[in-house]
């Protein structure tokens, strides 16, 4: 069999290509989880927490003169450890509503803003060729394969009973929804 040649293809082509293929995975395994649960689990907010602040300090030492920082990336890099400051004050004073209320919106701000944001940073350090590409379709292609890929796991979590069974999440070490099927 021959290999299939991606040398030829352009660095913008295949910065696309991986792209979407990490973003997919990423946006199934939340999907899913999401759907069969009904919540996002720790340690995949954890995850995305520790980038945003790797971000954070990265721009904090960079000199200014090497790299400019546009406020939206400050807000959206420390947002994730605000939000995290604020659930430690959450835990020491469980009654008050507004720190609920306050957790909430920080929470779907990071998660709806921030995190995506950040990973369009990541992804413009690693891949400035998708940045700079001037046709919209590849960027509208990811976007809609996360899109779609985000919905394909929540609607397959959410119907895990009819794929999967108690033992197998039992077996991957996972958490069993409340609704799993013995058989």
């Amino acid at each position: 069999m021959k290999p299939i040649g991606f040398e030829h293809i352009d660095a913008g082509t295949r910065a696309i290509i991986l792209i979407s293929v990490a973003a997919a995975f990423f946006a199934w395994d939340m999907g899913f989880e999401f759907g069969a649960h009904g919540r996002i689990f720790f340690e995949k907010v954890f995850a995305a927490w520790s980038i945003s602040l790797a971000l954070l300090i990265i721009f904090i030492i960079i000199p200014k003169r090497l790299l400019r920082v546009p406020p939206t990336l400050w807000v959206a890099t420390a947002i994730p450890t605000l939000w995290l400051c604020i659930a430690l004050i959450n835990r020491a004073a469980p009654d008050e509503i507004l720190f609920r209320h306050v957790m909430t919106v920080l929470g779907f701000l990071a998660v709806l803003t921030c995190f995506p944001y950040v990973a369009y940073v990541i992804v413009s350090v690693l891949y400035p060729e998708f940045t700079k590409m001037r046709e919209p379709g590849p960027k509208i292609g990811v976007v809609l394969i996360i899109v779609l890929m985000t919905m394909a796991g929540y609607l397959i979590g959410s119907n895990h009973y009819r794929f999967l069974t108690c033992e197998d999440f039992e077996i991957s070490g996972q958490s069993v929804p409340s609704n799993c099927s013995q058989y």
